[in-house]
């Protein structure tokens, strides 16, 4: 994806708000969806559910057999969860994505708030676990507020790239923001999520046409601040040496890789078969969420694996076609930012699972077992084939929805080149 389109176009929003002195914001009362939602990847989504729920099954069932004597426990959450999430997704995809950026600011807010909860240790409101604390629970909801304050990133910042430029007083404040959440699901401690906050936040401001230079030495200085974060924690210190050379310690820190690579390595090609994975039993830690993919490896082998990742990409080729498509510069950087963020999301955690990058916690999109996760997935998933549906003939700029009156044809003139077009040739 260039970042030169979006930049170029934005340079024209920008004439064109400048020659007419308005700068207002305005959206269509009845937007004209001429097209309907994108069945390929409706079916994309629901064929990389379908498979989630599968792999789910298979890798929770021992563990829910112990815990809850049923084995079919949290295959029955997570597929209440998909439930849930596949009517968010549709009924979001209905919705004119234009009208989301009015929930720009109060979800990010409330994400920042939400988020600020998690830090403070309130009995019956925060949930701690392994030592984290990143859930939330409201009577019989429980939820990750960093979920929800990655969506809040893409939608702030795209609805403030689409009118403003990267140097604007506007976008360093929401840029503020974006790092304060992030520093705060670095406090919980989740660095795997605070990660993610700011891969979105650099891949829209470059998307946008932010200078390249300066976004590279932010990356260098954020690559600095992380590595002395990593030496004040040793747990982390030791995961980056475990990352190195697992067989250091093979009992514990390297354990999480060593198992993996046993699980990827026995699958062989076609697999050891559905449900028949021995890592999984009581070897792989949390199985059926961070280290899912190694499950799927070891009962598919390298055909399923094959099979999982064409999926996401796929996924990745129509998501971004979207994005090509879309009729509005805030359709084209909102489809961008979500597109791109669960596909570096299911290649972090494959890369985790294969031992190439350090062990994060981050899960695989759709597949991983968490309520939260695939409902805020599926409900991005939406907004994406709600910005699928504007093909209509509307004008460029999305900010200017007036009805303006059509204009009698011109006489026919004889045709000519321009100097342009000649240089074009």
């Amino acid at each position: 994806m260039s970042s030169r389109i979006l930049s170029a176009q934005g340079r024209e929003r920008w004439r064109r708000r400048d020659n007419s002195g308005d700068s207002s914001d305005k959206t269509p009362a009845a937007p004209e969806y001429r097209g309907g939602i994108d069945r390929t990847l409706v079916g994309i989504t629901l064929s990389l559910c379908g498979f989630g729920l599968m792999a789910v099954y298979s890798a929770s069932a021992p563990e829910a057999q112990q815990s809850f004597h049923d084995s079919t426990t949290l295959l029955r959450k997570q597929t209440m969860a998909f439930v849930i999430g596949l009517f968010v997704m549709f009924t979001v995809s209905r919705y004119d994505y234009r009208r989301l950026k009015k929930f720009a600011w109060p979800l990010s807010l409330f994400a920042l708030f939400s988020l600020g909860i998690t830090l403070v240790n309130i009995p019956g409101l925060t949930v701690q676990t392994m030592g984290s604390s990143r859930w939330l629970t409201l009577g019989p909801l429980q939820f990750q507020p960093s979920e929800v304050a990655k969506v809040a990133t893409i939608l702030l910042l795209a609805s403030g790239l689409s009118r403003y430029f990267w140097r604007d007083p506007q976008i360093v404040l929401r840029i503020v923001v974006v790092l304060a959440m992030a520093g705060i699901v670095i406090k919980q401690p989740d660095l795997g999520s605070a990660s993610m906050i700011l891969a979105s936040l650099l891949t829209l401001l470059f998307a946008s046409g932010t200078n390249f230079l300066l976004l590279l030495g932010a990356l260098g200085g954020s690559a600095v601040l992380a590595w002395q974060h990593v030496q004040k924690h040793p747990y982390q210190m030791a995961r980056i040496e475990t990352w190195l050379n697992p067989y250091l310690h093979p009992q514990k820190e390297g354990w999480n890789i060593i198992q993996a690579q046993y699980a990827i390595g026995s699958g062989g090609l076609w697999g050891q078969g559905f449900g028949r994975s021995l890592q999984k039993l009581y070897y792989l830690p949390v199985q059926f969420a961070d280290f899912i993919f190694a499950v799927i490896a070891e009962e598919f082998g390298l055909i399923g694996c094959c099979l999982l990742i064409g999926l996401f990409a796929l996924f990745g080729v129509y998501g971004y076609k979207a994005a090509l498509s879309a009729k509005t510069l805030f359709g084209r950087i909102l489809a961008i930012g979500i597109t791109s963020e669960i596909c570096t999301q299911a290649v972090i955690n494959m890369m985790v699972t294969t031992g190439l990058l350090p062990v994060t916690g981050i899960t695989l999109p759709f597949i991983s077992y968490g309520g939260t996760s695939l409902v805020v997935t599926l409900s991005m998933v939406g907004i994406l084939l709600s910005i699928s549906r504007d093909r209509a003939a509307v004008a460029e700029d999305d900010e200017e929805s007036e009805e303006v009156e059509p204009s009698p044809p011109a006489p026919p003139t004889k045709p000519s080149l321009s100097p342009n077009a000649l240089s074009t040739l």
